[in-house]
C-alpha cells in the first residue's frame, strides 16, 4: 500500500494544483479524533476538522454503489460543510498561512486532504481575481466561503454544437458569502465561473478525487458574452 499523508499543505498554481491532485497518494482514512472535547459536543453542533473529513468520507464512499444519487450526497456535505467550525486549529492554521501567499495576482490553491474517496482543498482569491469557465469531469463538488465573499456562475453543458464549440445554459447564480455553499454534480452546474469581491478563502470538497484521467479531460471555455441566437441563458461557447 502506498504511504498516507493527511493535512497536506501545498500552494500552487491551478495547473500545478492539478499535477499535485493527480500525484499524491489516496487510501482509506485513518482513523479520526473523536469530535466531542472531554465528552461533549459543543451546544452550537458544530463539528471540527477531523469529525468533517469522517462524515465526508463515508457519504463518498457510496460513490461506488451502482444507484449513487449526487444530488442528494453534495446536499449532505453541503450540510456538514455548514456545520464545520472554522475556527479549528487546523483549518485557522491554514487560513493563516495561505496569506503568506497574497500577492501573487492569481488565486491559489492548497491541499488540505485527500483520501480514496474525496479530496478537500483551499482556495484564496484576491478581490477582483477569478477563475474562468472550467469543468470538473465525472466529479462532484461543495464550495464553502470560509472568508469573504465570492460570485459564482454555474452552467449545464448542452451540446457540442461544432467540432470545438458548445452551448452552455446558465443554470445558477450566486454570492457566497461566509458559511453559505455552492454544489456542482457530475452533469449538473457542473461548469464555473468564480470571481471574488474581496479577499476570500474557499474550502472545496471533491469527490472522486482528481486522478490523471480527470485531469486530462478537464476542459477550458471562452464563453460569448451575448446569448446564443437570442436564447435566454444560453450561450456558445469555444472549447481549449
Amino acid at each position: 500500500m502506498d504511504d498516507y499523508n493527511r493535512r497536506h499543505f501545498i500552494r500552487t498554481s491551478l495547473p500545478g494544483f492539478l499535477g499535485l491532485s493527480m500525484a499524491l497518494p489516496s487510501i482509506t482514512a485513518l482513523a479520526t479524533r473523536a469530535n466531542a472535547c472531554q465528552g461533549r459536543l459543543p451546544e452550537n453542533g458544530a463539528i471540527n476538522w477531523d469529525a468533517f473529513l469522517e462524515a465526508v468520507e463515508k457519504e463518498a464512499a457510496k460513490q461506488h454503489l451502482d444507484h449513487w444519487n449526487q444530488e442528494k450526497y453534495v446536499a449532505q456535505v453541503a450540510a456538514l460543510a455548514q456545520r464545520l467550525q472554522l475556527k479549528d486549529p487546523s483549518l485557522a492554521k491554514a487560513f493563516e498561512r495561505s496569506k503568506q501567499g497574497l500577492g501573487n495576482q492569481h488565486p491559489d490553491f492548497y491541499k488540505l486532504e485527500k483520501q480514496q474517496n474525496f479530496e478537500v482543498s483551499l482556495v484564496q482569491f484576491e478581490k477582483g481575481e477569478q477563475i474562468k469557465h472550467h469543468d470538473h469531469p465525472d466529479m462532484t463538488g461543495v464550495l464553502l466561503c470560509a472568508t469573504g465573499n465570492v460570485d459564482v456562475w454555474n452552467y449545464d453543458l448542452l451540446q457540442h454544437d461544432a467540432a470545438d464549440k458548445v452551448l452552455l445554459k446558465e443554470t445558477a447564480t450566486s454570492r457566497l458569502e461566509k458559511g453559505m455553499v455552492s454544489t456542482l454534480t457530475s452533469k449538473q452546474r457542473n461548469i464555473h465561473r468564480l470571481q471574488a469581491n474581496s479577499l476570500t478563502q474557499l474550502v472545496d470538497v471533491f469527490a472522486p478525487p482528481y486522478n490523471r484521467e480527470r485531469i486530462r479531460k478537464s476542459q477550458w471555455f471562452d464563453v460569448d458574452t451575448e446569448t446564443y441566437q437570442g436564447r435566454d441563458k444560453i450561450y456558445e461557447a469555444s472549447t481549449r
